[in-house]
């Protein structure tokens, strides 16, 4: 008795290992396409983020409705995705996609994954947050650590102009 459940055991684990996700959003080479960013978990992971966002960031004022969106290769249907799992939890959103929490990238390998988000913060610029997120078998995902950024939006943009300029130069 104690050998088949050993077994049923480990032929449950290979096969969850089987169906685990390994995409990034907007997808690298090589990755998942923009039509998985519709099935699961993806919108769940996102609703996550933008769950513990809400409840610990002060974006102006908690807002209602959630105003957020996602990479551009994701398109609406993903969008419209994370609205109804955010309406499930809920979270009441808007399908306005303009000046709310950006999700800049999302990476899943296999119940864990990372989201990369801007934050805006009233009148102060946009806050970079990484968070990463875990599940466990027939478990909700849920953040496990977060990274505020110490640089902001403007000071990446000076950096990468910096750059381009330097490489234009004659020389080097």
């Amino acid at each position: 008795m104690f050998r088949y459940r050993s077994l049923a055991l480990a032929m449950t684990a290979v096969f969850a290992a089987g169906c685990a996700n390994y995409a990034s959003y907007p997808p690298l080479e090589g990755t998942a396409s923009t039509e998985q960013a519709t099935s699961a978990p993806v919108p769940e992971v996102i609703a996550t983020a933008i769950e513990w966002c809400v409840a610990r960031e002060d974006f102006r004022s908690q807002q209602k409705p959630v105003i957020f969106s996602l990479p551009p290769s994701m398109g609406d249907e993903a969008h419209a995705a994370v609205a109804k799992q955010l309406q499930l939890n809920g979270l009441e959103t808007d399908a306005e996609t303009t000046n709310g929490i950006e999700i800049r990238s999302v990476r899943l390998f296999g119940l864990r994954g990372m989201v990369d988000m801007s934050v805006p913060r009233g009148s102060a610029p946009p806050q970079l947050v990484t968070l990463e997120l875990q599940s466990y078998l027939f478990q909700p995902w849920h953040v496990v650590g977060s990274n505020r950024w110490r640089f902001n939006e403007e000071q990446l943009q000076r950096t990468a102009n910096e750059l381009q300029q330097a490489s234009a130069e004659p020389g080097s």
